[in-house]
């Protein structure tokens, strides 16, 4: 079992290495037609030199990390970790030595963390003109990344460890819950929980609120609040996102987004944003996540449940926060890139039916104005290798969303003559 683990961390990375070289095949090749205007060659030469660099960037740091991970299993770190925390906390309180196992781990891959991160946002990102982050910020959401990694972890190792103790196997019917419940909280006050990082300020009055109030109503949506949040502190690039359950919306706007693109981009880019709603696409990637969910509730039933695991690792019974721990290292981005497959076909499908919604709202122009000034920002891969996007990408191309908008807009304009 502990040669299995260690593989399918190496496997992982090995993918990874894959990945980065079909990737820069790919870049050899010339950009489709419809998105070579987006680039011209001096943006064309930085987007090559960031896509390089970023890649390359990856790989060592996803090195580092491999190596890690293979030392902690090869010698049973987390036993050994976990019989150091014995020795202080009495052994009828496993709750707490879960916790503390946990709480160990979480802090040591924060901590390992904190360099690269710094290093991507301060030379990378700043080098090309993203970043926009002072050290004070990046301290301060470091700080707060941590203190939430470090509950939403020791919440699972506890949940993992009160359903062995009370029903044994059955413990993934309340990991299952505990991922339902974070899904559900995360729906409902998406917007809370940015205000952790971001201030919110209202939209003021003025044509663009008009407009987006006006497209909202005119398709049965109340707008509960428009925001413009302040991204401009950390980044230069742009992003909208509509949260709330139901009718009621509330609505956040990079205000990068608000300073630099036109109303009809904005607007257009939340007539697509209601078109996921009119789909119900909100409500039907939260059941495939729970779906996903529950896959990985079984795993971490049947991998805690069996002894011969915790042993294979070094402990001496078995222990659920350990396998919590294990199964995070070695198993789940390998299994998450194979769950993501088909999760990411019917993502795409969901986009490709949205911008259709949007060019039907009269808007396609200004959406594909949008797209190709996001992509250009964000300096975006506009021509990703095919398999690499049928596997893990959650969006079509740029350019496959062009052509269905145009495709879109030939279509309303012949429906309207």
């Amino acid at each position: 079992m502990k040669y299995l683990f260690i593989g399918l961390v190496v496997l992982d990375y090995l993918w990874k290495i894959l990945s980065v070289c079909l990737a820069a095949k790919q870049m050899k090749k010339p950009l489709p037609a419809c998105v070579q205007g987006i680039y011209d060659d001096a943006q064309y030469n930085r987007w090559v030199a960031y896509t390089h660099e970023k890649r390359r960037f990856n790989l060592i740091t996803g090195a580092i990390e491999t190596v890690l991970l293979v030392t902690i299993l090869a010698c049973d770190l987390l036993a050994l970790v976990h019989n150091a925390i014995a020795n202080v906390i009495p052994p009828t309180n496993d709750y707490l030595q879960g916790g503390c196992l946990v709480a160990v781990f979480c802090l040591f891959f924060s901590v390992v963390d904190i360099i690269p991160s710094y290093i991507f946002t301060f030379r990378i990102e700043e080098k090309y003109g993203f970043n926009k982050s002072t050290k004070k910020t990046f301290w301060g959401d470091t700080v707060k990344n941590a203190i939430l990694n470090f509950l939403l972890n020791f919440g699972l190792a506890s949940v993992a460890i009160c359903f062995y103790d009370l029903v044994g196997i059955w413990l993934m019917v309340g990991i299952f819950g505990f991922f339902f419940i974070m899904v559900l909280l995360g729906s409902v006050f998406a917007l809370p929980l940015q205000r952790i990082f971001h201030r919110f300020d209202p939209l003021a009055d003025g044509s663009l609120k008009d407009r987006i109030n006006e497209l909202f109503v005119s398709k049965g949506y109340k707008v509960r609040s428009i925001y413009v949040m302040n991204a401009s502190k950390r980044t230069t690039r742009a992003n909208a996102f509509c949260a709330g359950i139901g009718k009621g919306k509330k609505i956040a706007l990079y205000d990068n987004l608000v300073n630099n693109y036109s109303e009809d981009e904005i607007t257009a880019v939340f007539a697509h944003e209601l078109g996921h709603d009119k789909h119900k696409d909100t409500a039907v990637m939260a059941v495939l996540q729970l779906v996903i969910y529950a896959i990985i509730s079984a795993l971490i039933g049947v991998t805690v449940a069996s002894p011969a695991v915790s042993m294979a690792m070094g402990f001496a019974e078995v222990n659920a926060a350990g396998m919590v721990l294990v199964l995070s290292m070695a198993v789940l981005s390998p299994l998450m890139t194979l769950l993501m497959i088909p999760f990411n076909m019917v993502s795409r499908h969901m986009e490709r039916r949205a911008d259709t919604f949007a060019a039907d709202c009269g808007l396609g122009q200004p959406l594909m104005d949008a797209l190709k000034r996001l992509s250009r920002d964000n300096l975006s891969d506009l021509n990703p290798h095919p398999f690499l996007a049928t596997v893990g990408y959650s969006h079509p191309t740029v350019g496959e969303r062009i052509q269905v908008i145009e495709k879109a807009m030939r279509r309303h304009t012949k429906s309207s003559d």
